[in-house]
Order: structure tokens, then C-alpha cells, then sequence
């Protein structure tokens, strides 16, 4: 697959719909070179066995841009363990980092250790993979219908302030 490249001389969409949204939302314009849309932002979780202690319940969670992926899932792996991890769940994101930070606080209010990266589950928890991924979608759903309505009551506003 291939990606179109845009000359100087044709229409930027992209650019076009930028200048409106920065106009709408009352951001200021940008000034630095324009980001590449077609660079994804994921966010992913891992499962870990501790083989010294295989009752503990381990992930790590991680958010980075798609050329880095490889890259930060390899460090993981050398820090934690090739063997003793798989990937669980990935997906593209619009903010990792907004996610990360909703993922650590959903399970630390369930008093869960949350450090750095790594998801711990208290001891004799009802908690697995399955469950865990279940939670991590509903969360990423919620961060995307929050969006979604910022977006919406934006537009509703500046449709009313229009007419």
C-alpha cells in the first residue's frame, strides 16, 4: 500500500480542515511543521508470569507512536522476560498517554498496585486476562464518547453562535 503524496500546488484538505477546527475550538495556529496523520498513536497491554511467584497476576501497559512499536515492546521483553509475557490487547488511540493514566487510575481505585507501567493485582483477586481486557476496552470506549461529545456540544455552540 502506498501513500499519496500531496504536491505543493494541490488542495490540503488536511490543512484546510485544521485551519476551521483551530478557528472553532479557538486554538492557536500552529507554527511548527505539520504532523504526519498517517503515524497512529497505540496503546497495548501485556501479560506477565512471574515464574518465582506464578499466583501473582501481572500486566504492562504501554503507549507509543507506530514507528517506535517494535522498538518499546523489544524493551519489555528485555526487561521483563520474553518468555514469560504475550501481548494481550493493542489499538490505536488518540491520546496513549490520556488512556495510560485512565487505565492506572480505574485500577488503582480498585486498590490494585499500579507502578510505573505495571498492573498488579491484590492477592487472591477474581481478576484475569479476559477481565482485564473487558475493563481496558470499556475504558477506551469512555475516553472515546468523551471526545466525541467535546466535539459535539463544540459544534452545537458554535452553530447557535453562527445564526
Amino acid at each position: 500500500m502506498t501513500v499519496n503524496a500531496v504536491k505543493e500546488t494541490d488542495y490540503d484538505l488536511e490543512e484546510e480542515i485544521d485551519s476551521h477546527l483551530r478557528r472553532i475550538f479557538y486554538i492557536k495556529p500552529k507554527e511548527s511543521a505539520p504532523l504526519n496523520p498517517y503515524i497512529v498513536e497505540f496503546f497495548g497491554v501485556l501479560s506477565l508470569k512471574d515464574l518465582r511467584a506464578p499466583e501473582r497476576k501481572l500486566w504492562v501497559i504501554y503507549y507509543c507512536k507506530q514507528p517506535e512499536l517494535d522498538k518499546t515492546v523489544d524493551e519489555i521483553h528485555q526487561k521483563y522476560g520474553k518468555k514469560n509475557m504475550f501481548d494481550l490487547y493493542r489499538t490505536p488511540v488518540f491520546s496513549g498517554a490520556a488512556l495510560r493514566v485512565a487505565v492506572k487510575k480505574h485500577f488503582s481505585e480498585l486498590k490494585w498496585f499500579t507502578t510505573g507501567s505495571l498492573l498488579e493485582t491484590p492477592p487472591k483477586s477474581h481478576f484475569n486476562d479476559e477481565r482485564v481486557v473487558k475493563t481496558i476496552v470499556d475504558l477506551h470506549h469512555l475516553e472515546q464518547q468523551r471526545l466525541y461529545n467535546y466535539v459535539m456540544v463544540k459544534n452545537k455552540w458554535f452553530r447557535q453562535y453562527n445564526h
